[in-house]
């Protein structure tokens, strides 16, 4: 029976030493917790994770019959990888926070090392038909280990915190290769399409690993990124925040707030927290608005956190001079406008505070998604309540009710929470049972259900490796099935399929050995031979206007299917403003990069490199394709990156748009053949008939069922096949 392996940097529960010798067993906290734990529960299977430092027989008894499968890591190996590389390297640095980030060789191999030592534990537990589930960015390097060790596993990863823009990747020392970790996963989660975008923008530029609708192509394994939104446990929040014990607290709230408006705020003490401009916030809300000085009360909690670190000390002190410096200035003998409270509280006790907050105030500099605005809304959903909300917060692109805030504008959260403190009663609830609607459809239940639906599909595209041929080998493998043909259709691509690239693009014309073989083809009883290229039809009339083979030019925006022909018009009239300011973009990288050059099409600009020296226009053409795909992403275009060149085109042109045309014009066919070498053919690759001969022409992966080496090859091939057939 399959069993979900679940893998996260700690188990759900750590082990302490207490001060009599004996092993203590303390349930974790946080958000991956609370999200993965009821999985764990109704799935089976094991969890693997870091215990702490002491498991003594009694203790892995007690994990055994909870299936947790400890993994062992030394004191030394946990500062390194915990609390070096993972929250002084990738923490800050996936926050924005480089100010914070440090980049020690040392403490990476400690990261390296530890993931191994997952892997190693790993593999030695897992049994075929397994799926393992990673989680978040302290094992990014886990999937590829895995699947070195685990071939056929199915592997999922899901990173609970932001992943930054590209530019802010790429300041890692290590990027390459901890993007080479997360591909060996089948499935990569994130919160936010914005991440998913960054992601697939980062495996571009560093890796030059091109995506197509959310999914990648590594080594010949396709990895899907998408985004899916952590929810959670509607029902578990408000069974602590109604229990008994929430109830007494409750009542205790409210006597001692004595009818003031309660604002709520609940934060790890962490940088990407924000806590200071919270604080800033609520001082200049008390200064501009002093209506409100003796009517509200801040409760803020800030949860200790990596106490061990200098910076989180150091935030610690400027938050409690903070709180003094406010409650000094506006609170008076027993009342203060701040209650701060710095300690982990007890679920009951948090149940109580979300119930009886009128504002919760939800303002992080950063964060992945921030699990506390969604406890607030199904802890309040009964009441008149609001969400003060940052807009970085990976909840804000699904809580659309709450009032949005940069938290860095501290004028501006004053005056949303003076909006907020305004906000009538009707308005409140009617905000709040939208979010609670939402925040119930999309619970961690939900969230599970679709990830592992989408872990569990089979891959939507089908680019492998395809089996490679002789030319000859080949012809032999296919003659039988067209000598039976009557009616025949042979689609092929031009530039680096038939006829091999040239430096300068223009200078591409046929040689004697490309029409010989194509006139080869056109000689076969009941074919037709059909060029379908992204060139112009102005070339293509040039070089082979007259031959007997059909032209299809700019990927299916000029069709001539017949010598005898005028040239037709395929795809809708687009709007050709775009062609100005792309055009400047492409003129900049002609000036960056000496040997390129720009075509201009009727529905497209091309930027060819093949002339220029390697690296430096390899970097460029994915820094270029990674800005247009950016900049034009609401825009009717597309973006491809094919074999030296960089292409915008008019949405809804390809070449498996145009095959569909082809087959209305001249069709049916009982024989079909398609052939190309890059990106584009991978759209006719996908919508020909499953029993086409499809050929990819070089080394990569493709759609294609066979491959032959070369545009000579394929020459070769042509001219062997038409030569079996008449015979």
């Amino acid at each position: 029976m399959s069993r979900l392996l679940l893998v996260s940097n700690r188990l759900p529960v750590t082990l302490r030493r207490s001060r009599s010798g004996n092993t203590e067993i303390v349930k974790s906290s946080g958000g991956l917790v609370a999200g993965v734990a009821p999985v764990h529960q109704s799935e089976g299977g094991l969890w693997f994770g870091y215990p702490g430092e002491h498991v003594d027989k009694a203790a892995r008894e007690v994990l055994d019959e909870a299936r947790y499968v400890p993994v062992t890591v030394s004191a030394s190996e946990m500062r390194g990888y915990y609390s070096g590389y993972s929250n002084s390297s990738l923490w800050p640095l996936f926050h924005y926070f480089i100010e914070h980030a440090r980049f020690d060789r040392r403490e990476f191999e400690a990261y390296r090392t530890v993931n191994e030592r997952f892997a190693d534990t790993i593999a030695e537990r897992a049994m075929p038909g397994d799926t393992i589930w990673v989680h978040d960015y302290q094992l990014m390097l886990l999937p590829r280990l895995l699947r070195e060790r685990l071939p056929s596993a199915r592997i999922g990863f899901f990173l609970h915190i932001p992943f930054p823009s590209s530019e802010v990747f790429g300041l890692l020392p290590q990027r390459e290769e901890i993007l080479r970790g997360l591909a060996g996963a089948d499935l990569i989660g994130v919160h936010t399409y914005d991440y998913a975008r960054h992601l697939v923008s980062s495996f571009r530029r560093y890796l030059g690993v091109f995506g197509h609708e959310g999914t990648i192509n590594v080594d010949g394994r396709a990895v899907e990124i998408a985004a899916h939104p952590l929810g959670i446990s509607v029902e578990d929040v408000r069974g602590y925040a109604y229990s008994s014990a929430a109830e007494n607290r409750v009542a205790d709230l409210m006597r001692d707030m004595r009818g003031r408006q309660i604002l709520l705020g609940i934060d790890r003490l962490d940088y990407t927290k924000g806590l200071p401009l919270k604080l800033e916030a609520f001082r200049t809300l008390l200064s501009d608005y002093p209506k409100w000085r003796d009517s509200i009360v801040l409760i803020q909690v800030a949860i200790p956190s990596r106490t061990n670190i200098e910076s989180y000390r150091a935030q610690k002190a400027e938050v409690e001079r903070l709180v003094g410096d406010i409650n000094g200035a506006f609170g008076r003998p027993g009342r203060v406008p701040i209650h701060y409270i710095y300690r982990s509280i007890p679920s009951a006790e948090l149940g109580a505070l979300y119930r009886v907050a009128d504002i919760a105030v939800v303002t992080p500099l950063r964060d992945g998604m921030n699990l506390v605005a969604k406890e607030y809304v199904a802890a309040h959903s009964d009441a008149p309540g609001v969400l003060v909300l940052s807009e970085f917060a990976g909840a804000a692109t699904e809580l659309g009710e709450a009032i949005r805030v940069n938290p860095h504008d501290v004028d501006g959260t004053a005056a949303a929470l003076n909006q907020a403190l305004e906000m009538p009663a009707a308005e409140r609830k009617s905000r709040m049972q939208a979010m609670f609607r939402r925040v119930q459809g999309n619970d961690v239940h939900a969230w599970y259900r679709r990830y592992r639906r989408a872990l569990d599909r089979e891959s939507t595209t089908d680019i492998t490796l395809p089996e490679r041929y002789s030319p000859e080998s080949l012809a032999e493998k296919i003659a039988p099935a067209l000598r039976s043909a009557k009616r025949s259709l042979f689609l092929i691509d031009y530039d680096g399929t038939i006829r091999e690239f040239v430096d300068d693009p223009a200078a591409a014309s046929p040689t004697d050995e490309t029409l010989s073989a194509l006139e080869g083809l056109t000689s076969i009883k009941g074919a037709r031979v059909v060029i379908v290229s992204g060139r112009g039809r102005e070339l293509l009339d040039d070089w082979l206007g007259d031959t007997d083979v059909g032209l299809v030019a700019e990927h299916g925006l000029w069709f001539r299917l017949a010598p005898d022909q005028e040239w037709n018009r395929g795809g809708h009239r687009a709007d050709q403003a775009w062609k100005t300011y792309v055009m400047s973009v492409l003129d900049e990288y002609v000036g960056r990069v000496p040997g390129s050059l720009v075509e201009e099409k009727v529905a497209s600009l091309v930027w060819h490199y093949r002339a220029a020296a390697d690296d430096l226009a390899n970097w460029q053409a994915r820094e270029l394709a990674n800005y247009l795909e950016e900049f034009l992403a609401n825009e009717p275009l597309e973006v491809l990156v094919g074999a030296k060149n960089v292409e915008v085109r008019q949405h809804g042109l390809n070449k498996g748009t145009a095959y569909e045309r082809i087959y209305q014009e001249i069709g049916p066919f009982d024989f079909e053949m398609a052939i190309g070498d890059d990106r584009t053919d991978e759209d006719l690759f996908a919508v020909v008939p499953s029993d086409t001969v499809t050929i990819h022409v070089g080394p990569e992966p493709s759609r294609a069922g066979m491959s032959l080496s070369s545009p000579e090859a394929v020459r070769i091939f042509l001219r062997s096949l038409t030569g079996l057939v008449r015979r």
